[in-house]
């Protein structure tokens, strides 16, 4: 396992690179999720757009005139703190890992004031240079109509989500955490650790609702379009579980290996160098000490549930994919993504390492309530919507 991008390079490469210590593997991979959430989402939104059943709206824009106060502030307060911070963590990552990162980040001891100063007039110039090319056209400030098409807006749409998602799979994930204070319930918030995906999925779906109704985007065109890339995104962000060792694995494995030629990795796994530095130390820790004191694997090998859960997604994925090019009535897609989610989320958490809980008589993880809720909603969502696709005329 990979708790950073300097492991990854070390054991693959054969290349230490301390500065890739400051890119997390979770971390990566998260941010390949949203990209591939957002080509995806693109590419079908590009398809509607061509199709003709999905159009734009047009926009007031100001553009024009001489570049601005608040533009230069802008710049310069980015620029400088990028890099004042930024620079000094490249050449000075191990201030920037473990236990002492907090204090160092805040810190006005450790950053470069020449880096801070040097990137500050770059992003000005950058940003002058970029303002002078509008005012050849617009020597002005004016405002203007554009047409603004939905897949111009999957970048919005992406942060939007990432921003929700995260927040809001943090706080599902605390609500099965009891602290002893408030400071350790704070600390919990703004660490790296500790997300529900079932938290992230409702405050994003929330949230990026009331964007696209600001933007008067089609709702049930627009979550067909995004149930794919949401099914992608959640196997490939497990990826990052799964690389990095973040504790999100199965129950030990007791059964033995039915095939010979069946990776180990794949059916019962010790995740050694696992970020949560469970259970048992490894006789050999082959990184150098600067590394950091991942060198504990699991006594116990356990089942990569998520790896098992790439797999589904991806086929899920490839179904959804497919299905989109088939229905009429929209909507449909999205209401099967509900049942596939439920479903693959309910079997998988089986043989999850998780925390039951007892409701009338039914001992359920967290996640199989949530999940057995949108696999009935997308149920009755299909039928629904079945029936009025039914009921169209035919072309």
């Amino acid at each position: 396992m990979y708790p950073n991008l300097r492991y990854a390079f070390y054991d693959i490469l054969g290349l230490d690179i301390p500065a890739l210590s400051l890119v997390q593997t979770y971390g990566f991979f998260l941010a390949v999720t949203f990209i591939a959430c957002g080509l995806a989402l693109r590419s079908d939104l590009l398809r509607r757009e061509k199709l003709g059943i999905l159009q734009g709206i047009e926009e007031s824009k100001v553009v024009g005139g001489k570049i601005t106060i608040s533009d230069i502030l802008s710049n310069v307060i980015l620029g400088f703190l990028l890099g004042f911070k930024g620079l000094y963590a490249l050449l000075n990552p191990t201030l920037f890992t473990g236990t002492q990162a907090k204090d160092n980040l805040l810190s006005m001891d450790h950053g470069y004031w020449w880096g801070g100063c040097l990137l500050a007039a770059i992003f000005v110039f950058l940003k002058y240079r970029d303002q002078q090319k509008i005012a050849a056209e617009y020597p002005s400030k004016q405002t203007i109509k554009e047409m603004v098409m939905p897949h111009q807006r999957v970048a919005d749409i992406v942060i939007i989500a990432a921003i929700s998602g995260l927040l809001g799979a943090k706080l599902l994930y605390m609500t099965e955490v009891e602290y002893s204070s408030w400071s350790a319930m704070i600390a919990d918030f703004f660490s790296g650790s500790g997300l529900a995906v079932y938290g992230g999925f409702i405050l994003a779906f929330v949230i990026v609702s009331w964007y696209i109704h600001a933007k008067k985007i089609p709702f049930r065109q627009l979550i067909d379009a995004c149930a794919p890339a949401m099914i992608l995104g959640t196997g490939v962000g497990r990826l990052g579980c799964h690389f990095s060792g973040d504790g999100d694995w199965g129950d030990p494995n007791p059964f033995a290996k039915p095939f010979e030629w069946l990776p180990d990795w794949l059916w019962a796994y010790s995740y050694p160098n696992n970020v949560m530095n469970e259970n048992t130390l490894l006789d050999n820790c082959d990184y150098p000490a600067d590394f950091g004191s991942h060198c504990y694997y699991l006594a116990e090998p356990v089942f990569p549930t998520p790896i098992y859960e790439l797999i589904i997604c991806l086929i899920i994925f490839w179904i959804l994919w497919s299905l989109r090019h088939r229905v009429k009535f929209h909507g449909i897609v999205f209401s099967v993504y509900l049942i596939f989610t439920g479903l693959e989320r309910f079997l998988l958490e089986m043989i999850r390492v998780n925390d039951d809980y007892s409701v009338g008589g039914l001992s359920l993880s967290q996640a199989q309530y949530i999940a057995i809720v949108l696999t009935c909603i997308g149920l009755v969502l299909t039928v629904f919507f079945v029936q009025k696709q039914r009921a169209m005329p035919a072309d």
